[in-house]
């Protein structure tokens, strides 16, 4: 039975699923994820492997075995900037391309030292848009090469009433 892999990139409009043959090593997975960048954009040999909020500087060659579900990203960048603004406060950090939504804003609220309660009430949204990424967004889908860096404001999530 195939295994399902979760690509995300800079070079991707949205989420790739990849079946890949259940003993697929990690030289097998490069291949099929390389498949689905198009190699007008880019050259290939710049982009590099990310695991989903993993910090190793190449966690995927890593791998003996490619675990069903797996999360990886593709980007030309090794970091990427991340400001986060909050009740006229600014932090800053560098996260991997691969870093998701929630992962940047569980250390913004951390910071801002703004309670689990409270931080349940709030969302990211890029600065100077309406776009708020779902908390499974690898940061790395957001910005494209040569920009290095996003900035985010902290805003109250939409309240449902009725």
């Amino acid at each position: 039975m195939p295994k399902q892999i979760f690509l995300q990139s800079e070079l991707l409009a949205d989420v790739e699923l990849i079946e890949i043959d259940e003993h697929a090593n990690a030289a097998a997975l490069r291949i099929e994820c390389l498949k689905r960048v198009s190699k007008d954009d880019v050259e290939i040999e710049d982009l590099l492997f990310y695991l989903e909020d993993d910090d190793s500087d190449d966690p995927v060659r890593d791998l003996d075995q490619v675990p069903h579900g797996l999360r990886v990203h593709l980007h030309r960048l090794k970091a990427i900037d991340v400001t986060v603004r909050y009740a006229g406060r600014d932090i800053h950090r560098t996260f991997r391309p691969s870093s998701t939504v929630k992962r940047v804003k569980q250390w913004a609220a951390h910071e801002f030292a703004i309670s689990a309660s409270d931080a349940a009430e709030l969302m990211l949204q890029v600065t100077g848009t309406d776009v708020r990424p779902d908390l499974d967004t690898h940061i790395g889908a957001l910005v494209k090469s040569p920009e290095r860096a996003i900035a985010f404001d902290l805003v109250p999530a939409p309240r449902v009433n009725g």
